[in-house]
Order: C-alpha cells, then structure tokens, then sequence
C-alpha cells in the first residue's frame, strides 16, 4: 500500500521543480522608472558638400549628346509716347445710282396653251425682227429675258436689271386687267361729299376690285395685335392716289368694326365680305377705325353718281381735254409697244385665210368678204 504514495509524491515534486524552472527562465526585469529630461546637444557646423565642376561631364561627352544652350535675347521694352487719334474724315453722302431701264423687247404674242398644271403652260411668241415664231414655257430665255409667269391672256418677262415686261395676247385684255386699271385714278369710284362721309360706285367698285384678294393688296391689310389678341386689321403702305387715301384712310389706321361686326377673326371678316357685296344702292357701310390713339367713324354710302366735269388743260392758247389727254397717251403706248392683233382681227384673218386658201386648187376665184 506504501508504493502508490511514493509515486504519487515523486510527480508532484516534479512538477513544483519544473514550475520553478518556468518561472526563472521566463521572469521579466522590470527596471525603475527614471525621469525624462531632453538632453542638450552641441549644433553641429554643417560643412558645405565639395561643389563639383560638372564642366568636365559635358565636355568629356563620349556619347556626343550635348547640344549647349542658345541664349535668348530679351526683348527690348519699347515705351514712347501715345499715337494721336486720327483726323476727322468728311463723309461724302451716298448718291443712289439711278435705275438703268432697257428697251421693251420687240416681240409679239401670238397665243397661249393653258393646261391643268400652270407650270406646263406655252406660249407662242414671235420675234418682230426676224418674223419667226417659236414654244417657249416657262423658265426660257428670249434675249436677256427669262420668261416668268404665263397666264391665259398675258405673260411675264424678267429682264436682266430686274425689269418686268408684261405682254397681253390681246389689246381688251390690257385694258381690263385689274393692274392696269389701278393706274388710274379713282374719281369715278370714290367722292367726298362731307367730313368722313363718302359717296361710293358699286359698279364702278365691282369693275376696279374683283375680289377680296385684290382689296386686300390694294390697302395692305394685315392683323394687328394688343397683348397677344386681335383688334382688327391694319391699313398698310398704299401708293399715292390709290383706293385707300380715296376712302379716307391713312397707313397705320386700324379698322376695328364694319357695321357693328368685328375684324379680328378670318370668319368675320369674310362676314363682312360677303354682307358688303350683298349691299344695294342706297345702303350706308359704317366703318370705325382707329388711329393713333383716336377713334373715327367713317360712313360710305352706296350711290351711283357722275364724277365731276374735269378740268380743261390750256396750252400755248389751245384747249386740250383730259379725254384729248388720254387718247394721245393711249396712242404713245401703242406706238411704243405692239400689241397682238384683237380678238375680231384674229376672226377677220381666219375668214379671209378661208375664203382665199380654202377649198380646192383651182381658179382662184373673188369672193366678197362679209363685214
């Protein structure tokens, strides 16, 4: 029973060794705690490093890539004193060249073929100096002149300084074209007989104005506005003795009602188209416009009335009319320009061809040609 105690002890006693052993060869020195106080050093003397010549490197350059530097030249500072504005110059004023216009071409229109589409139209066009007539279609050339427009009864030249030529297929066709009219005056159209009253032809009206289109160029009319809305149309430029200053009206002017309708939609104003044309003798157009920061009323009755007696011109002792007047310009332009023949000459020239080429070859036989 005694052995297993021995052993017992003898472990225990080598394990408290071996502690010991541990604890000898692991123990920690644990110093005393000194205070910190800085040291003072002495300032060392730094010695300037040896410079070195690196003259030897560059000159003894085995590779032979040294380029030396060129030194730039400094720009010299230029400081003098201030330039003196310059003189005055005189400005000649500008003189507006004069309009050189060309003589009329010398041609004649001999007919017009029309089709649904305006821009095939032709027309036959004969030259007065050779007598030789030729197509042309738009866009053809017939000297310096292009041709521009054919329209059933006249064409449109442009020449080569802007000019346009119009030429009519017959002398009638001149005479009533709206254009042409509108070189008259309007004495026969329109008569002041009080303050913002006005006499007004509606045949004499019907016959000068065609339709809306045409009255609207005629005064220019164009929508004005106030703050982002309609009031009415506007009286634009007009050309001396034209319909408007006839009627009363000046540039600028804004008609605001035509009989109680107001012109500030596209539906009114063809409203009131359509009830002014629908009008008869008698009937009064009240019309209130604006102008400026004034409003007027402007009445026009419809009446037929005879224009006034005009005056006679004295010349050199001798009385000539108006009338004398007209028909001596009317002749000027005919001489000036050739018309193509009227429309009972073309019918005069078909019967005579009929009556002395028509038929067979034969005798030639005289027939009487009927008036």
């Amino acid at each position: 029973m005694r052995q297993p105690l021995w052993i017992l002890n003898s472990i225990l006693l080598t394990l408290v060794i071996l502690i010991l052993i541990f604890m000898l060869m692991t123990r920690v020195t644990v110093y005393e705690r000194v205070d910190i106080e800085p040291e003072i050093y002495p300032e060392k003397v730094s010695k300037e490093a040896p410079r070195i010549d690196i003259k030897k490197i560059y000159s003894d350059d085995i590779f032979d890539t040294y380029r030396p530097e060129i030194p730039v030249p400094k720009e010299p500072k230029y400081v003098g004193p201030l330039p003196l504005p310059p003189k005055p110059t005189k400005v000649e004023p500008w003189e507006a060249t004069k309009p050189k216009f060309f003589d009329p071409l010398d041609i004649t229109l001999k007919g017009i073929m029309t089709l649904s589409d305006s821009s095939d139209n032709t027309a036959i066009i004969e030259d007065n100096k050779t007598k030789r007539e030729s197509v042309y279609k738009i866009g053809d050339m017939i000297e310096d002149a292009q041709l521009l427009r054919i329209f059933n009864n006249k064409v449109i030249f442009v020449r080569s300084n802007g000019q346009q030529e119009v030429f009519y297929l017959r002398e009638k066709d001149a005479k009533n074209d709206p254009t042409f009219l509108n070189l008259d005056d309007w004495e026969g159209v329109v008569k002041k007989f009080a303050p913002n009253n006005y006499y007004v032809s509606p045949a004499m009206f019907a016959k000068r104005v065609k339709n809306l289109a045409q009255l609207i160029d005629i005064l220019g009319l164009t929508s004005s506005y106030k703050k982002g809305r309609s009031i009415g149309c506007r009286i634009g430029e007009m050309q001396q003795d034209s319909l408007g200053l006839k009627l009363g009206l000046r540039m600028g002017d804004i008609i605001l009602t035509v009989n109680n309708i107001p012109a500030t939609t596209t539906s009114n104003r063809l409203k009131i188209y359509n009830d002014t044309i629908s009008l008869k003798e008698g009937d009064i157009v009240v019309a209130r416009l604006q102008r400026g920061r004034n409003t007027y009323t402007m009445k026009y009755t419809l009446k037929e009335f005879l224009p006034a007696k005009p005056k006679e011109t004295v010349i050199a002792g001798a009385v000539i009319s108006p009338e004398q007047i007209r028909q001596e310009k009317q002749t000027m332009m005919e001489q000036k320009y050739q018309l193509a023949p009227t429309e009972k000459e073309l019918k005069m020239r078909e019967r005579r061809n009929m009556f002395e080429k028509g038929g067979k070859p034969g005798r030639r036989r005289k027939y009487k040609i009927p008036e």
